[in-house]
């Protein structure tokens, strides 16, 4: 659902986790139709005013951007951890995601685990779904000063790394790894399509 939005993780710049830090599933409060809303950031970038994005129960996402014929697809699966809520992308979410058509698995880059994943932290409040991104440039600087620990795979590619309940501690501990929902320009909102009114 948020597609420019993640395109730095598959440029080579993005901050993952070495896996899912929980099991992961389908948040049924997120199926439907969702549309982007007027005056936010997707009004400058792919998934416009004229777009959606469809959920099925399964939690698979098919995005309609009406300056493309294809309609790209991905799961989006995800945990719960304190009453906050996380998705989590792997490298086959992210090639779905930017629906290039490739048959073959997306290349692992080097130095990640097949098992990697990038999140998104969401919440929906009054059909309003908001998705907060990882604060990248933040963690990378913080990394770099010693405060956060990761492994630096590159110039501009982060992996925390650890045992599922290490990264639920890490997500415990440090919530401010995320943009703050309402805070800044790169928080995504979508509003739920009512029955009768989809485009």
């Amino acid at each position: 659902m948020a597609v420019a939005l993640l395109a730095p993780c598959l440029l080579g710049g993005c901050v993952l986790f070495e896996q899912p830090p929980a099991p992961l599933a389908c948040d049924p409060a997120l199926v439907g139709r969702w549309i982007p809303l007027p005056n936010s950031p997707q009004d400058r970038i792919p998934l416009g005013k004229d777009d959606h994005a469809d959920v099925d129960s399964a939690c698979r996402v098919r995005l309609y951007d009406a300056a493309r014929t294809d309609a790209p697809q991905f799961d989006a699966l995800g945990f719960e951890l304190d009453g906050q809520h996380y998705l989590a992308l792997g490298f086959k979410e992210l090639e779905g995601l930017f629906g290039t058509g490739k048959a073959a698995a997306p290349p692992i880059p080097k130095g990640m685990p097949a098992s990697a994943v990038t999140l998104l932290k969401y919440r929906i409040h009054d059909d309003t779904l908001q998705i907060a991104m990882l604060d990248t440039v933040d963690i990378m600087q913080r990394v770099q000063q010693g405060s956060l620990k990761a492994r630096e795979a590159d110039a501009s590619t982060y992996l925390f790394e650890g045992r599922p309940e290490q990264l639920r501690k890490l997500l415990q501990s440090e919530p401010t790894l995320f943009d703050a929902f309402d805070g800044r320009d790169k928080t995504l909102r979508m509003r739920r399509a009512k029955d009768g009114k989809r485009p």
